[in-house]
């Protein structure tokens, strides 16, 4: 999940411990969040939002090495520039960027910049501390309900041996480490929990076109799906807290996510 060295943690070779890790990566996440929401709180005493917004991003990608973004760049390329299944994997597989994936980034990140630049000062460093946790999350949810689309690659070997135990347990620590941050900020519940849902379910949207399209995920779509899910988290945490009323919020994200179920 990041470039932080674990050498004390041995792997064997094969599928199953890549697969029981996953019930670590909400909890990657929110180390990745919290390495991001420190430096957050701390720009903003000096700098207005938007640059401390690119510095943020900045910090997660050098922190990831740009894993998930490449993924998501790649799956841009492989689901909307092509259409028939084998040209998908050919393009994921390119190592050049293609234009669906470059116009995917820009998109992404200009959302992603536009929407914690709005959240503010107080509200940056909570949606950067949480974010990662929800797309990591979303992996896991994405990956549990899904066959690999091809027979290689560590996607192949990550998702052969995922299962609804590894989901479990991910959630059980996404749920801990929300309720744990809870306490010294109860107003944040509703909008937090919102915003994982919304991260869940566009990761589950992905999910379910790629299996509709190649008969399952590849790593790159699992990047794409954590990518999603950031998105998701906070989009739907700033609407939340923008609109104030989080039951007609919550609402309005039921209905408008209910006819793809």
């Amino acid at each position: 999940m990041t470039i932080i060295p674990l050498p004390f943690i041995p792997f064997e070779q094969g599928g199953k411990d890549l697969a029981d890790s996953a019930a670590a990566f909400p909890l990657a996440g929110a180390v990745i969040g919290l390495i991001q929401a420190v430096p957050a709180f701390l720009l903003l005493l000096i700098l207005p939002p938007a640059p401390a917004a690119v510095l943020i991003l900045a910090v997660g990608f050098l922190l990831t090495r740009g894993l998930h973004i490449d993924g998501f760049a790649d799956t841009a390329d492989g689901l909307i520039g092509v259409r028939v299944r084998e040209k998908s994997f050919k393009a994921m597989a390119d190592s050049a960027i293609g234009v669906m994936g470059a116009v995917a980034l820009l998109l992404l990140y200009l959302l992603k910049f536009t929407l914690l630049t709005s959240a503010g000062k107080f509200l940056l460093p909570i949606a950067a501390f949480y974010m990662p946790l929800a797309g990591r999350w979303a992996i896991v949810l994405a990956g549990s309900l899904s066959q690999p689309a091809l027979d290689r690659g560590l996607g192949d070997l990550f998702l052969r041996n995922l299962g609804a135990v590894h989901l479990l347990k991910a959630s059980l620590g996404a749920v801990l480490i929300s309720t744990v941050t809870f306490f010294g900020l109860p107003q944040l519940i509703i909008p937090v929990v919102a915003g994982m849902v919304a991260a869940l379910l566009l990761g589950l949207l992905l999910t379910r076109y790629a299996n509709r399209r190649l008969g399952g995920l590849t790593g790159d779509i699992l990047g794409a799906v954590n990518e999603l899910g950031e998105l998701g988290f906070l989009l739907v945490f700033y609407l939340v807290f923008s609109y104030g009323n989080y039951e007609a919020a919550i609402i309005r994200m039921v209905n408008l996510f209910a006819p793809f179920f």
